[in-house]
């Protein structure tokens, strides 16, 4: 608690933030009696020692010395407590049991003077009528002003009015019955001024706590205010509408450079500003960042409020900055090392791609030519290893297709009834063949065992429910998803069960793939997503994949806007659903199949061939003569504009690399010879760049595109879609 001092002298403490309550008002009018208490000895020693005086010669001497005696005792009593109330300075809890040992004390004075008319009054001499009436209304005058503060003890001296208006009516005759009404007049008036003095003191002593308390209070906050400001990191100041200074802490100039300089309050801010070194310069309610003269930097920010002043606010972000510098710098050499690595894996796969590339020709070429049971294994074993690559390079190609963003979804109706006839064969009757189904390079028959799908070499049973559904999606990137996932499945579901089924949920199809395999452990249900994450395979088989299949459905489903769950139980199984969007169709119709475009032979038709690897040229070459095709082969552009001129009649096809030696592309070179020949000749551009914008770029050409190592099935199908698309435009028009 903290001592208060007011005009009226020592306040009674107050805990900080209370409120004014009635016993710290009762206290303080306790205090004021106590305080009252010199003056009431004086008055009252004066009055009785005039009084007993006057009535020397008209009352019994005995009588008066008692009666003095005894009023002189009770002074020197009201003198000792006073003294012990000052010396002990009681609690508030304790001063109400002063007021009552006072009170108490007033009454018995009240008491005493009481007696007076009963002894003195004498009405055979009308003098003590008077001198004790004139005694009596003035100690009552004198209470008034000095123990009115506190009306239990005043209510004493309303005791002795009331004794001496008795006596007066019994003893005094007409005369002392006129008094007796005076001074009962007297005691109402005295008693209605007593109350409005006591309710204006306790109103003005509730308004002085209150006052004292509320200035308490704004100078704890003053002083908190000060503290804090002085002890806060940033450097803070107040401007008023005049641009001068009001209130600033320390940190203020010291974030300024100006910790030396005389600062005084009510000083124009620009001219603190102009002192900095160098000088500061203010923007418009704009962030400042203020360079110091020995290298450290000051951001300074203006906040406005609303009646004209400003805070400015400092703080030193040195620290900040060389971090950012520092990050940047990191930043800057992080992305020249994936530029590098970019441009490494791209060249990298594309000098791998193309010996693969021309692997996969040649052995196209060979298997026809070979028809011996005895290198029948051996052909098996070459094919499954350039299978395996394929497909490696294949996922590797579609992630860095999907982060070039050159795949874009063509939605549209999908019938999932046929998507799942497609799959059921594919895996139960086929099997997976990378290479696709080339009947061309075969001519022998394989043993059925060695035809067997995934789910049979491994024992897996995979079942496959019929669905009826329609839903809204890419039928192709749709169809790689669920492959994905079947494949997944069957690849961990040892010797188990894979499921796949089809469920409404509201407007939503959600597919689902079970399986009974080992199980996903809870954390590791979001690693699998990622690329090159793989469960169960740390020796790293090259017949489990690079694990990149997860990585593609969730991008190929992030794509299409298909939500992608899954949920596992350890020695249970997993589920993997995705939600699809079902079709609405007002008008009932079905999606239609595409119409199948008529067969069309490759023998006798012209390509011109144009790669600048030997080897895939003369696989190219190989390949498209087994077809039937006259091949017209060109290792550079020059030597391609050579054979042009050369030939006649011009080829019909052209097949052109997508990155040549020099200083133009396949794009650039297909393009100048469409110039040579002097018309439009369908070409296929094959390419095994997988630089994101070299992708970009080829996708956006219009060309047909293959990716290398190119699938014979493919490429075939490729030139017969290009000789069909040639003949219809030959067609007259009806």
């Amino acid at each position: 608690m903290a001592w208060i001092y007011g005009p009226a002298g020592l306040i009674r403490p107050m805990r900080p933030n209370a409120s004014v309550t009635h016993a710290e008002i009762q206290a303080e009018l306790i205090d004021t009696l106590f305080r009252s208490v010199p003056i009431a000895i004086v008055v009252h020693t004066v009055t009785s020692t005039v009084l007993v005086f006057m009535l020397w010669t008209k009352a019994p001497h005995d009588s008066l010395l008692a009666w003095l005696i005894a009023l002189y005792t009770l002074t020197v009593a009201r003198w000792f407590l006073m003294r012990a109330y000052r010396r002990r300075q009681p609690a508030l809890a304790s001063a109400r049991n002063w007021g009552t040992a006072m009170t108490a004390l007033a009454w018995v004075f009240g008491s005493v003077w009481a007696t007076v008319p009963i002894l003195f009054l004498d009405a055979g001499q009308p003098e003590t009528l008077i001198i004790i009436t004139i005694a009596l209304v003035g100690l009552n005058a004198q209470a008034l002003m000095a123990v009115v503060s506190y009306p239990p003890a005043y209510f004493a001296s309303v005791l002795v009015l009331l004794s001496l208006i008795t006596v007066s009516l019994m003893r005094g005759g007409t005369v002392g019955a006129e008094i007796a009404i005076l001074v009962c007049l007297n005691l109402v008036a005295s008693l209605f001024y007593a109350r409005n003095v006591y309710v204006t003191l306790a109103h003005s002593l509730r308004l002085r706590f209150e006052n004292a308390a509320l200035q308490r209070e704004k100078d704890e906050k003053s002083a908190l205010l000060e503290t804090t400001l002085q002890h806060i990191q940033q450097g803070i100041s107040l401007i008023d509408p005049e641009s001068r200074l009001r209130m600033w802490n320390q940190h203020f100039l010291d974030l300024l450079g100006l910790g030396r300089h005389q600062v005084e309050r009510g000083q124009d801010l620009d001219a603190i500003l102009r002192a900095a070194d160098p000088p500061v310069e203010l923007l418009e309610e704009e962030p400042v960042e203020y360079w110091r003269a020995d290298g450290a930097i000051i951001e300074i920010l203006q906040i406005i409020i609303p009646d004209g002043s400003r805070v400015l606010t400092c703080s030193d972000i040195s620290e900040l900055k060389h971090r950012e510098k520092a990050l940047d710098a990191a930043r800057q050499e992080a992305e020249r090392a994936n530029a590098s690595k970019t441009r490494f894996l791209a060249t990298a796969s594309h000098d791998l791609r193309q010996p693969i590339h021309a692997l996969g020709l040649f052995f196209a070429n060979l298997v026809d030519r070979v028809s011996d049971i005895e290198t029948e294994p051996l052909i098996k074993q070459i094919e499954d290893s350039i299978q395996a690559i394929d497909g490696m390079l294949s996922a590797l190609l579609d992630i860095s297709k999907l982060d070039a963003g050159v795949i874009r979804p063509n939605v549209g109706p999908v019938a999932v009834a046929e998507l799942f006839k497609r799959l059921e064969t594919e895996y139960q009757s086929h099997g997976i063949n990378l290479f696709g189904n080339l009947r061309e390079r075969r001519r022998f028959q394989r043993l059925e065992t060695e035809r067997q799908s995934p789910a049979r070499k491994n024992g897996c049973t995979l079942r496959i429910r019929p669905g009826r559904a329609i839903v809204q999606s890419d039928p192709t990137m749709l169809e790689r998803i669920l492959r994905n996932l079947i494949s997944n499945a069957l690849r961990y579901a040892h010797d188990g069960r894979v499921l796949v089924s089809a469920r409404r949920r509201g407007s939503m199809l959600r597919i689902e793939v079970y399986d009974t395999g080992p199980g996903i452990p809870e954390e590791q249900l979001d690693n699998i997503f990622l690329e090159f994450h793989q469960l169960g395979n740390p020796e790293r088989d090259r017949h489990q994949g690079l694990g990149l299949g997860l990585a593609i459905v969730k991008r190929l489903a992030a794509l299409l806007g298909h939500a992608i769950s899954v949920r596992s139980r350890l020695g249970h199984g997993s589920c993997f659903s995705i939600s699809i969007p079902l079709y609405q169709d007002s008008s009932g119709h079905s999606p239609s199949s595409a119409t199948a475009a008529p067969a069309l032979t490759l023998r006798g038709h012209r390509v011109l061939v144009l790669d600048d690897d030997k080897a895939v040229l003369a696989a190219m070459d190989g390949l498209l003569e087994r077809w039937g095709c006259a091949v017209i082969k060109a290792g550079s552009l020059d030597e391609a504009r050579e054979q042009l001129q050369a030939h006649v009649p011009p080829p019909e096809l052209l097949i052109v690399d997508y990155r040549l030696q020099g200083r133009y592309s396949g794009l650039e070179a297909v393009a100048i010879l469409h110039k040579v020949l002097r018309r439009y000749v369908p070409a296929l551009v094959i390419t095994g760049d997988t630089a994101p914008d070299h992708l970009r770029e080829a996708e956006a050409s219009g060309y047909p595109l293959l990716h290398k190592p190119v699938q014979p099935a493919k490429l075939r199908s490729a030139l017969h879609h290009l000789l069909h698309l040639r003949e219809r435009e030959r067609e007259p028009l009806d």
